[in-house]
């Protein structure tokens, strides 16, 4: 007893004597006020008492994670949490905060890390870059040689080392069709981000120099070894792509150039660096050919990282070993703000970490991802924003009860939140909440499968979000009990092709999806031919048991196309019930599996170790029926207005229709050329069809205490295309 007396005096006299160390260095020993000139500080939450006093001062976030760590051990963690406050409106990241099991909340303490301001606070990664200087002006080295004298002019170079920064390895990005992210089972790292330095004028980001100045190429023709196939997929070596109408000259001095491309499927964007350019053959020879699904003639690609190709207003290169950075300014420079993402991320980090807050923080110039989450409990984004940078915004990857609330998710160089999390086995629901966040221009990197939300798992819940402008889905949902609901996506699906709004794919014991109460409007290619497999939400092989229920599809589909507003891919169970189709150019689309793929298909589901089929029969009654009946699927109770065409389907398709409006009355959505599309209910009783109300003014962002203010003017622009 005396002993264990004595060890707790010992350790209540050593927390005193670092909090009194923290004092005493913070404010007599640098001989300034710290308390209003450090970075940080630390208070108790309000209502708790505490023998912390407030505003304890801190230089940089290790010493805050050092202070919390002994603030634990000795007991004295006060009684309702602390809080972290940022003091500096600009907050510049040098290195990463990683939160642990040691310096982690409790619950009922959660530590909350935010601004001293009202306003967001910034947490930068990058910098402003000011030493710039017209080309035709500085020393000349070689590399003004290779920009055409034709803009030679309108360049201008910045030397970066100035700011203390070292030089860059070879520029080398992948994607989601790029072996360098795929598992030895041939499963994609989703959130994996592969640094990516980028320009910013003014707020907008600016172009890495490339060729064309827009669009895509075509390849004439592949030459190639076949290896072995990865999951039956073809692959290839030594390729060598053979292009026409391309300075393959010009393009053989340079030294890191990168193709991106489709180099096999529209639904698979993938890198390839090069590694010889032979202008008298018009030929490239690839250096490690990534492509998980090989290549084909006719692919589409463009050629980027070339500083030969730097002649557009709004790009940029960048001499990656030399630190030298070429800029033709889309406006003068003079009063202009110009700045670099660096910091390659993340920068937080919370591993294993419980009962943690961000709250009011806006995160940008980041070249990869900005946090991540790895397993812990409770932590919560709330209120901050993820801008102009790399990789995704929050990526989650196990844990429970983790929360991302009235965020804003804009240019990134991959997709805003990844959601791993739950168990399949045991169909434990991970609890992971993404509500009431703003998305927009994203998968500006790798294009494809880096959408708003990526969900792997189970028991997420995917509400309240605004999506428009990615090339790409808006969501993806691989897993079981997942609910996606009153969320509004527009102008997605803007190049690729075989996806939706929403796309899932894979395995068809993924069961108990819901999909109800969600706006998908303007789609793909709706308003002109071209890629013909775009829809609003993609049940692609063989996703079964989704209900689809009390969802409007507006223009939701290609025109001309193939896909309807719902496209399903050969899976069954799957119930279409009290949704609006609006001007589709079909409705709903049914493609079939044979009897064969379907036995090969479950046998295969079933034997897999993540999966128990006694609790999945009893979850999902119907599953007890997995083998019978495939391609067997419900469309119900569903109003089609002013569609080409209602369904269409493969003479296998069971599909059981009925009880659903086909009709062109304008008097049904008064309010249609609005995009708003609340019922006429007079109308409906009319014609005697029985119809339950969508809650359309509840659809999409909404007021709180974190998000003020929504974009009704670009949300009601788009609405009305």
């Amino acid at each position: 007893m005396r002993f264990k007396s004595l060890f707790l005096f010992l350790s209540q006299l050593l927390f005193f004597f670092i909090l009194g160390f923290v004092l005493i260095h913070g404010q007599f020993l640098c001989g300034c006020d710290v308390f209003s000139e450090s970075p940080l500080y630390i208070e108790p939450l309000e209502g708790t008492n505490s023998e912390i006093p407030n505003a304890i001062p801190f230089n940089s976030f290790q010493e805050v994670l050092n202070f919390i760590s002994e603030l634990k051990k000795s007991g004295k963690f006060p009684e309702k949490g602390l809080k972290i406050v940022l003091r500096d409106k600009d907050y510049k990241m040098s290195e990463k905060v990683v939160f642990t099991k040691q310096n982690s909340g409790e619950e009922g303490k959660p530590i909350v890390i935010t601004s001293k301001w009202k306003c967001k606070n910034k947490v930068s990664g990058g910098f402003k870059i000011n030493n710039f200087k017209r080309l035709v002006d500085v020393p000349k080295n070689g590399n003004e040689e290779r920009i055409k004298e034709s803009v030679r002019d309108k360049i201008y170079v910045a030397d970066l080392k100035i700011y203390g920064l070292k030089p860059l390895p070879p520029l080398e990005l992948a994607g989601f069709g790029s072996l360098a992210l795929r598992r030895e089972d041939r499963g994609y790292q989703g959130y994996t981000a592969f640094p990516y330095v980028e320009v910013f004028f003014n707020g907008e980001a600016m172009t890495l120099a490339r060729f064309p100045d827009e669009g895509f190429l075509r390849v004439s023709e592949v030459k190639g070894e076949p290896t072995e196939p990865l999951a039956g997929f073809p692959t290839m070596k030594n390729v060598q792509i053979k292009l026409e109408n391309c300075p393959l000259e010009a393009w053989a001095k340079e030294s890191n150039v990168l193709l991106h491309g489709y180099w096999y499927y529209d639904w698979s964007d993938s890198y390839e660096s090069v590694e010889a350019v032979y202008p008298e053959t018009a030929e490239i020879k690839f250096a490690s050919c990534c492509s998980a699904y090989g290549y084909k003639a006719g692919a589409r690609f463009y050629a980027l990282n070339l500083l030969c190709e730097l002649d557009q207003p709004g790009e940029w290169y960048l001499d990656r070993q030399n630190l030298l950075l070429y800029f033709y300014p889309p406006e003068p420079l003079l009063g202009a703000t110009v700045e670099i993402s660096w910091f390659e991320g993340p920068m937080f980090r919370f591993e294993n970490a419980s009962h943690i807050y961000l709250e009011g923080l806006d995160f940008q110039l980041c070249s990869g991802n900005i946090v991540e989450i790895c397993d812990g409990e409770n932590i919560q984004i709330l209120g901050c924003s993820f801008t102009h940078s790399g990789g995704y915004g929050v990526a989650i990857d196990g844990g429970k009860n983790h929360c991302v609330q009235s965020c804003d998710f804009i240019t990134l160089g991959k997709g805003g939140v990844f959601l791993r999390g739950g168990d399949r086995k045991t169909l434990t629901p991970s609890g992971f909440k993404v509500d009431n966040c703003y998305f927009y221009d994203l998968a500006r990197v790798d294009h494809t499968y880096n959408p708003a939300v990526y969900g792997e798992g189970v028991g997420h819940v995917v509400s309240h979000n605004f999506v428009h402008k990615n090339p790409s889905s808006a969501f993806r949902m691989d897993g079981n009990d997942i609910i996606v609901e009153y969320n509004e996506v527009c102008d997605v699906v803007l190049e690729s092709d075989d996806q939706g709004g929403l796309d899932t794919y894979g395995n068809p014991t993924y069961r108990g999806m819901i999909y109800r109460y969600n706006y998908w409007h303007h789609i793909g290619n709706w308003d002109k031919p071209g890629l013909p497999l775009q829809g609003g939400v993609r049940l692609d092989y063989p996703i079964s048991g989704v209900k689809i229920y009390g969802n409007i599809f507006y223009k939701a589909c290609a025109k001309d196309g193939i896909f309807g507003g719902v496209q399903v891919n050969g899976g069954k169970d799957n119930i279409i019930e009290n949704n609006i189709f609006a001007d589709c150019f079909i409705g709903v689309t049914f493609q079939t599996c044979t009897e064969e793929e379907w036995q090969n298909t479950v046998n295969e589901a079933l034997n897999k170790p993540d999966i128990d089929y006694n609790l999945y029969v009893q979850r999902y009654p119907e599953m007890a029926h997995i083998y019978e009946d495939r391609n067997k699927n419900t469309v119900q109770r569903n109003i089609f207005w002013k569609c080409n065409e209602v369904m269409r389907k493969m003479e296998t398709s069971q599909i059981i229709f009925e009880n659903n409006l086909t009709t062109t009355d304008n008097a049904l959505f008064p309010h249609s050329a609005q995009g708003n599309f609340e019922i006429n209910n007079n109308i409906l009783t009319s014609s005697n069809f029985n119809f339950d109300p969508i809650p359309f003014p509840q659809i999409g962002l909404y007021k709180d205490k974190y998000r003020e203010v929504i974009p009704m003017e670009t949300i009601n622009n788009i609405r009305k295309k």
